[in-house]
């Protein structure tokens, strides 16, 4: 038969460890952040942009051309940004649409023809991105298909560009600095698929399918920098 002090104690140590389950609760749900990771969500990019070769090079060594054109130089970094607007369906996913703005510099020397005075990409995709959240933080890869187009500008007003599909791969690496807003860095790989190479005078346009080792474009895209956002709604 159990005596009263034993039956004391069991409801004693009942009641401490019922005490010791409710604070560790109340300890683990302070711990863990009033964040809103769902509804309307926003993000800006401001940082870099740079040449990744394609199916014309980044760099020319003195390349030879049609008409005794001799093209030396490169396609350099410069400014690039981007904004994004969508839907954050849950905590794991976002999509949404975006677009981007990269720019060249254009640093060539051209014989038998006007150089370079500035080059640049406008793009625009549809971009799912799955998110792994881990505390305040948000790990993303994005992924869509879009468009875009290239655009080399010559001192003449001639401009050399390409158009069409392209696909872009986003990693992100967010952190909540408050229940909405959010800071990191995202990093835009845009390949191009584009399949000609036109020339646009005052007065005609030419394009070709074939490739030419003095062609600048179409090049690969890589835009990277701050990124800066938040969820409304």
């Amino acid at each position: 038969m159990r005596t009263r002090p034993a039956r004391s104690l069991s409801l004693g140590l009942a009641a401490a460890a019922l005490l010791a389950t409710a604070g560790l609760s109340a300890d683990a749900h302070a711990r863990r952040p009033n964040l809103t990771r769902k509804g309307g969500q926003f993000g800006v990019m401001l940082g870099g942009a740079a040449c990744i070769p394609g199916k014309a090079e980044c760099a020319r060594d003195q390349a030879q051309g049609l008409g005794g054109v001799t093209v030396d130089g490169k396609t350099r970094p410069s400014v690039g940004l981007g904004a994004e607007l969508g839907y954050r369906f849950n905590r794991f996913v976002f999509a949404g649409a975006a677009y981007d703005l990269g720019f060249f510099d254009t640093s060539y020397e051209v014989t038998g023809a006007s150089e370079y005075r500035r080059g640049m990409q406008n793009s625009v995709f549809g971009v799912v991105r799955p998110t792994l959240p881990a505390w305040r933080f948000d790990f993303g890869l994005g992924l869509g298909p879009g468009f875009s187009r290239q655009t080399f500008v010559r001192t003449d007003g001639t401009k050399d560009y390409s158009q069409g599909f392209a696909f872009k791969i986003e990693p992100t690496v967010d952190v909540f600095v408050s229940r909405r807003v959010f800071v990191g860095a995202k990093l835009d790989l845009i390949l191009n698929a584009h399949g000609r190479t036109c020339r646009e005078t005052a007065t005609d346009v030419t394009c070709d399918k074939q490739r030419y080792d003095t062609d600048v474009a179409p090049v690969h895209q890589m835009i990277f920098g701050l990124h800066v956002g938040g969820t409304f709604l």
